[in-house]
């Protein structure tokens, strides 16, 4: 019988927590769609939590019937949100540290240094996927991940390449004039794509530079014989903090999906909790 579950969800990168409070639809492989998300929140790893605000969240219902959980990539910015628990009226969070826990076959040579979020978006993916269908799921951090699901519904592994943010700050810290340029200038308008001084030129390298890299990986998985046989191309997904960018440039290619690492994390915190 279909219910619904709340759930509080929380990624820890490397620069920034995010926050969001889903409502899955149980079972989530009957629903065949991602948990609602209700409510987001970013924050930068090193400022306080506003636990106040996320509270408010959740208006008069009751919190003891919400699931929390709690993953990511940065071991200390996990142990700071478990430590400040405390400030929370929210039930206990699971800790989802143990990728063998997940519903989730990993095809690669080493399972175990796939990082979390590349694994929890393939989960996602696979709630999306039609059967018989693979996937591509781009997401765009502080590095880019374009990685591939099977068929099967088997992560299959992919490419890693720098980030907006890393890519500006490695030619800013690798060269002895070149400025830094923030990510947040790049939402403000489209670069051009001619730069007629040093300032611009960074912008036009960042931004179509990596548009042009992200393109070109999907082409080539989109091409790769693990698809050759499928009778459906591969879902094409678009997720991460600087998704947003390449969006607008993509829309003919991808399904953008913004926050898809913490919807598969939700998924997962219900799978190994055995709610169903």
């Amino acid at each position: 019988m279909a219910h619904s579950l709340k759930q509080l969800a929380i990624d820890v990168g490397n620069s920034r927590i995010k926050f969001v409070l889903l409502q899955t639809e149980l079972p989530v492989k009957a629903c065949r769609q991602l948990p609602l998300v209700e409510h987001a929140f970013s924050a930068p790893l090193e400022e306080p939590v506003p636990w106040t605000q996320i509270l408010n969240w959740s208006g008069d219902q009751p919190l003891e019937h919400c699931q929390s959980v709690v993953a990511g990539s940065n071991p200390r910015g996990i142990k700071k949100i478990v430590t400040d628990w405390s400030l929370t009226s929210f039930p206990p969070p699971i800790e989802v540290l143990n990728t063998e826990d997940f519903p989730l076959t990993i095809d690669v040579d080493e399972p175990r240094k796939v990082g979390i979020d590349r694994l929890l978006n393939a989960v996602a993916a696979n709630t999306l996927r039609q059967t018989d269908q693979g996937a591509i799921i781009v997401d765009t951090g502080t590095a880019t991940t374009v990685d591939v699901v099977s068929s099967e519904g088997h992560f299959a592994g992919g490419s890693i390449l720098p980030g907006f943010e890393l890519s500006a700050k490695s030619l800013h810290d690798y060269t002895a004039l070149l400025p830094l340029i923030p990510v947040s200038d790049l939402r403000q308008q489209e670069p051009v794509v001619l730069g007629k001084h040093t300032t611009n030129a960074i912008r036009s390298g960042l931004f179509w530079g990596q548009l042009g890299a992200v393109r070109e990986l999907i082409h080539q998985f989109q091409n790769h014989s693990l698809f050759k046989t499928c009778p459906e191309p591969p879902l094409v997904l678009l997720t991460g903090g600087g998704s947003s960018l390449l969006a607008p440039h993509l829309d003919e290619l991808v399904r953008f999906e913004p926050l898809l690492t913490l919807q598969g994390l939700a998924i997962v915190a219900q799978e190994i909790s055995g709610i169903r």
